[in-house]
């Protein structure tokens, strides 16, 4: 079955509906329907053939064309020019089912970790894939090579990592929530589980508040930690969720803020920015590490969900 030849309805367009059932309740109609579906016709010989006044005709055909149901072509035959009617759609199918308002509906978008488009990085920073150094350790450089991409942690003493990406809210959508996922733990020298750091992060230029991370993670190897990566060094993070909705802002479920969803404007951007950073003047500067799906304990990248 082609599926231009299916027609399909649902309460959500009631006004195609309307038309639709309005132009199957006539029997005659049917008949033409019937009679169209073997040979396209022209309007004279469906006329004759049911016994109706051509004007009739006319007027049922228009109707079943304005539902979608029938199409007329004008041909030149023997140099007269005739409307020739066909069944486009012989096949309908109606859903009475409406979906529910109160239902979110939930966009997801996986965000690799080298997928930054502006940084920021103090000593001690640096790259790696899963399967080696990107660039050279402790060198800002590194953080502009194309190499970049295949990042799976990314550390830095201080500074900043921002993204901007596609914003996957469909078009006419209210945003009810974004939230943002990713696994995160600060940065000391080798690794100290005991190394509180202050992580911030800002979407759309609003500041979201700040993640307290207790420490630099490295007494037992990450699960998803790279061969090569040796032992006494940052090994996995916490995974920490950012989500702001109508009611406020809040990590990993505690309330940090008042920010609300309708604040960042997610309706109007064509794409949705966001910076992690670990600033200089906060109590805990301690800066981070960013793991990515093939790194640390969580096989997962940055992950953004938007509800609608």
């Amino acid at each position: 079955m082609p599926s231009s030849a299916l027609l399909e309805l649902s309460s959500e367009n009631k006004e195609q509906l309307c038309i639709t059932a309005n132009a199957l309740s006539v029997p005659i109609r049917i008949d033409i329907i019937s009679l169209l579906y073997q040979n396209p016709l022209s309007v004279q010989e469906v006329a004759k053939i049911l016994n109706i006044p051509p004007s009739s005709a006319g007027v049922h055909i228009r109707v079943l064309e304005n539902a979608g149901i029938l199409k007329t072509e004008r041909k030149i035959i023997n140099g007269a020019c005739f409307k020739i009617c066909h069944v486009e759609k012989y096949l309908v199918n109606i859903i009475l089912r409406s979906s529910s308002t109160n239902i979110n509906q939930v966009s997801s978008l996986p965000i690799p970790i080298g997928s930054f488009t502006d940084c920021y990085a103090e000593f001690p920073c640096g790259l790696i894939s899963e399967n080696g150094f990107i660039g050279t350790e402790d060198d800002l450089r590194s953080f502009y090579l194309f190499d970049k991409s295949q990042a799976q942690l990314i550390w830095m003493a201080k500074g900043f990592l921002e993204y901007k990406v596609p914003n996957i809210l469909p078009k006419y959508k209210q945003c009810k929530q974004l939230s943002l996922s990713m696994e995160l733990c600060s940065e000391a020298p080798g690794y100290n589980e005991d190394y509180p750091s202050d992580i911030y992060m800002s979407i759309n230029g609003r500041s979201c508040g700040h993640y307290q991370s207790p420490g630099d993670y490295g007494c037992r190897r990450g699960i998803y930690t790279p061969d090569f990566w040796q032992n006494g060094l940052t090994q996995y993070g916490k995974l920490v969720t950012w989500e702001i909705n109508q009611e406020g802002t809040f990590i990993n479920g505690e309330r940090v803020s008042n920010l609300r969803i309708e604040e960042l404007q997610v309706e109007t951007g064509d794409y949705i920015k966001f910076r992690i950073e670990c600033r200089e003047t906060s109590k805990n500067c301690g800066g981070f590490n960013l793991f990515g799906e093939k790194a640390g304990d969580y096989d997962q990248p940055i992950i953004l969900t938007l509800e609608h």
